[in-house]
């Protein structure tokens, strides 16, 4: 486990400074840092940081909650697993009407029928945080057009392309 170098927390910065702007500082606080474990991009609060040289580094699975994972290209991808951490930070909200919760968790895109509400001034291929109607955030995906032109759309129109969804912890629970 290290810190990360400086491209690659150039890397993981931009990422998450399109998913949550500038509130990267709260979810970082005083407390916590970013760090790198075979891949993976770890938030991990100090105290914890300080504790994990006690265990050797081939027993060691994971510490602190995985923001996403360095790709073999050396690409940085947000997963899933992030979601907990990310969406309290959400710059953009999209809410889906209860009957396509189950579409949007088996990994389908959503259409304007399905969608409940929107936070404003969204941006075409801006990220949304997806939530049902009781707030429970349930993925996060890049919207096809603006809120604007989304709200004049036809009813099969594509509004949000699908990048997580928690249905991925059963789908890919061996890699998660």
């Amino acid at each position: 486990m290290r810190k990360l170098t400086e491209e690659e927390a150039e890397k993981v910065f931009t990422k998450l400074k399109r998913f949550i702007g500038d509130n990267i500082d709260k979810l970082l606080g005083e407390e916590n840092e970013i760090v790198l474990h075979n891949s993976k991009v770890l938030l991990v609060s100090k105290k914890m940081l300080k504790l994990c040289p006690q265990i050797k580094r081939e027993k060691l699975i994971q510490c602190g909650g995985q923001l996403g994972k360095f790709t073999k290209t050396n690409n940085f991808v947000i997963l899933i697993t992030a979601l907990h951490l990310l969406s309290p930070y959400a710059l953009h909200k999209f809410w889906v009407k209860t009957s396509a919760e189950m579409n949007f968790l088996y990994k389908n895109n959503i259409v304007r029928s399905h969608m409940h509400k929107i936070s404003e001034n969204v941006p075409t291929n801006g990220v949304v945080f997806v939530y049902n109607q009781n707030d429970t955030p349930l993925g996060f995906g890049i919207t096809a057009r603006s809120s604007e032109h989304i709200s004049q759309s036809p009813g099969n129109t594509l509004v949000v392309i699908n990048q997580a969804d928690t249905g991925e912890y059963i789908r890919d629970e061996t890699i998660l």
